[in-house]
């Protein structure tokens, strides 16, 4: 079997948990909350789910950038030196330069270890859909898949990964400039939950709105009733959560109850990295999947 290995970034929202099921590296990402800088990799007892978004209700804000070449460096490194080959499955493009950055540190390394082999992908995915592509490349690798069918793999399948969310919260997309402060101030008076996807080139695109908690959830369940593909990778979804896991598990008792051909719902913490952006509340929903835009 080729000694090779797996690796992301945190934004893929993988548990340390699930992360080591898969026995996938996880490199850190750089965030700062009211200007204290963080790494983060996972949640853990000094920064947990609510302790994050407990801050931004508070009304702190957090600011994310792309990862540090120095941390790239030293991630691939010490694979390398222990001879492994590696495939990065990076954050889309689309929402950042980080794919640049690991790039260039990848041309870097290929000088100084000609021998080994270092791939880097770009996902055209984000958050829990970065996580779940990885996990499908994850299982054929143990299964015993090489180096250069998976790296083909991710590369034929990242536009089957579906992302749809419903945002709870207007405000941290006003702060990102997504939403005018106007639109805003009358969303949140009408109880108005943007509904968005990740598209083709791997951005971020609003496709509906709904008006109330519920409405939202049914959209997000329609999406993955009108798309979700019948075969082996769609047996398994994953739902990622900003500190609202009761609404999580709605959403999945609702999936198991309407979608027999699901065997799996893996339901995972919102890092910071995409929290920032999207504040408490937010809810996604990642499946294989027939239309990446969702429509119903």
């Amino acid at each position: 079997m080729e000694n090779y290995c797996l690796l992301t970034d945190a934004t893929a929202e993988l548990t340390p948990e699930l992360a080591q099921e898969l026995d996938v590296g996880v490199i850190p990402m750089p965030m700062d909350i009211d200007g204290v800088p963080y790494q983060f990799q996972f949640y853990n007892e000094k920064m947990t789910v609510s302790d994050f978004y407990n801050q931004l209700r508070a009304g702190k804000f957090a600011h994310t950038s792309q990862v540090n070449e120095a941390v790239y460096l030293e991630a691939f490194e010490q694979y390398l030196k222990d001879g492994k080959d590696i495939i990065y499955c990076c954050f889309s493009s689309g929402m950042s330069s980080t794919y640049e950055a690991a790039c260039r540190c990848m041309e870097q390394l290929r000088t100084k270890y000609p021998e080994r082999r270092l791939v880097c992908i770009d996902s055209l995915c984000a958050s829990a859909g970065l996580g779940l592509l990885v996990f499908s490349a994850a299982e054929r690798k143990k299964a015993g898949m090489s180096m250069e069918e998976l790296g083909k793999w991710v590369l034929e399948h990242r536009q089957c990964v579906c992302h749809c969310f419903k945002v709870d919260e207007l405000e941290h997309l006003r702060r990102g400039g997504r939403i005018s402060a106007a639109t805003a101030i009358v969303g949140s008076a009408l109880q108005i939950k943007p509904i968005l996807v990740v598209d083709t080139e791997g951005k971020l695109q609003p496709i509906a709105k709904a008006r109330g908690r519920k409405r939202a959830l049914a959209y997000l369940l329609d999406a993955v009733k009108k798309n979700l593909l019948d075969n082996e990778d769609s047996q398994t979804l994953f739902i990622g959560h900003a500190d609202s896991l009761s609404e999580a598990n709605e959403l999945k008792d609702a999936v198991y109850r309407e979608c027999p051909h699901v065997k799996r719902i893996i339901i995972v913490p919102l890092g910071p990295i995409i929290g920032a952006h999207v504040g408490p509340g937010m809810i996604d929903i990642l499946f294989y999947g027939k239309d990446r835009m969702c429509h119903i």
